[in-house]
Parts: C-alpha cells; sequence; structure tokens
C-alpha cells in the first residue's frame, strides 16, 4: 500500500546491481567477475524516529551487474523496488512495483536530481592499512576511510582475491584499494553496515536494466511527495 511506501523512501534513493546461480567462496588468485550478482547483509545506524519503521528497512540486498550497469533489488513483500545506474551515463533510476494494487512505477532522476544526492554523501579519502583478516572467505586488508566534510573516521576491509565493478551499495568505498567485503556506506545521512554474504557469476537478462512499456512515469519530485504523506 502507499503507505507502506511511505514508510520505505528512506532507502528508496540507495537503491541504485542483480539473479542467480554458481556461488564461490574461496579463490586462490585473483578472479575477475564481469557479470553476476553480489548479495549484501545489511543494518542501519537509525534514529529514535527512524526506529519506529525499522522493520521496513531491507535485511539484505542483491545487486546484479553488468559492465558498468547495475541493479539493485528488495522485495519488502507489498513493494519491490529496483535501483538502476548506469555510472559512466550518470544515469539512476528507480523501477517500483506495489503489487497489491497492481501499481507499477518508473522513476528516471534528471542530472541535478543525481547532483543533489551525491552532494549528500561523505566525501571519503583512504588510508590502508596493514592487519589482515580473511572475511566470508576472502583475505582481506583493513582501511580506515575519513569523511573530509565532518572528520568523521570508519573501517573498511577490502580484497584483491576478485575483481569486479562496483555497484550502487558499494560504489562509495570502492576505489581504496580493492572491492569492499566489508564495509560501511551512507544514504541520506542513514550509516548503513554491509558485507557480502554471496556471489554468483550468473548472466543477467536482457532488458533487466530497464522497465517495461507498463510502467508508469513519475518525477522524483512527486516520488517524494508520495513518500511524504501526499496523494
Amino acid at each position: 500500500m502507499i503507505i507502506q511506501l511511505m514508510k520505505i523512501y528512506p532507502y528508496l534513493t540507495f537503491l541504485f546491481s542483480l539473479i542467480a546461480s554458481v556461488s564461490f567462496t574461496m579463490v586462490d588468485a585473483q578472479k575477475k567477475i564481469s557479470e553476476g550478482a553480489v548479495t549484501y547483509t545489511v543494518s542501519y545506524e537509525l534514529s529514535a524516529t527512524q526506529l519506529l519503521y525499522a522493520d521496513q528497512y531491507p535485511k539484505e540486498i542483491t545487486c546484479y551487474f553488468r559492465g558498468d550497469s547495475s541493479a539493485a533489488t528488495t522485495n519488502q513483500g507489498a513493494i519491490i523496488v529496483k535501483g538502476v545506474s548506469v555510472f559512466k551515463a550518470n544515469y539512476h533510476s528507480l523501477i517500483i512495483d506495489i503489487p497489491s494494487l497492481s501499481k507499477k512505477i518508473l522513476v528516471v532522476m534528471t542530472p541535478e536530481e543525481v547532483e543533489q544526492e551525491k552532494a549528500a554523501n561523505p566525501q571519503f579519502t583512504s588510508t590502508k592499512g596493514t592487519e589482515k583478516e580473511v572475511i566470508d572467505g576472502y583475505n582481506c586488508t583493513k582501511a580506515t576511510v575519513t569523511d573530509a566534510k565532518n572528520g568523521g573516521s570508519y573501517e573498511i576491509w577490502v580484497t584483491n582475491d576478485i575483481d569486479m565493478p562496483p555497484n550502487s551499495v558499494s560504489k562509495l568505498v570502492s576505489d581504496f584499494g580493492g572491492v569492499p567485503i566489508r564495509f560501511i556506506t551512507f544514504n541520506r545521512g542513514i550509516r548503513i553496515n554491509a558485507e557480502i554474504k554471496e556471489i554468483k557469476e550468473v548472466t543477467v537478462p536482457p532488458g533487466f536494466f530497464s522497465a517495461a512499456k507498463d510502467y508508469q512515469p513519475m518525477s522524483f519530485t512527486d516520488l517524494k511527495a508520495m513518500a511524504a504523506g501526499g496523494k
């Protein structure tokens, strides 16, 4: 229902890669993965008000990727959201299904809206450490990222066991020495703790990064108005 869309809006704009088959957890040499799906377990640092809707935030996010295109999908039952990103083209869209209302919505963000969303993110620099740990089967090295805006520092763990494109979840910390395995990211001020659960090399179906013709176009402004209690 629309009220559920209102409740989950805080993570809608975060969902800017996703399908399934052969997985792996241990690698002896760097493995290049150009197409597939990665699933993250996620948790959130929420304010008292946001905690009222904690059950509406997804516990897992699966990102399908192929080249520079990715689609992050969450299924909350009443609402299914796919956030599509083509980073080189600066393209971001939200494909939203509300089965109970037989409603399908497509939101394509304007370049200005994309820049506004980016401006809300931290500006990280990184210092590579020497501490090492095996996490989820990957040989990882610890790094510390620092936000130039407020001086906040956070630890992340990256690996060179694999090489794969950044996606909507990992993009913010993907330029710091390897593929992020256990890390933090942010969405509209909300800190998100993420860790890779599974990676699968699969073929992304044709047309997966676009919406069918029966989706109703909606502006990002109207989506935010709806989420905030509009009609």
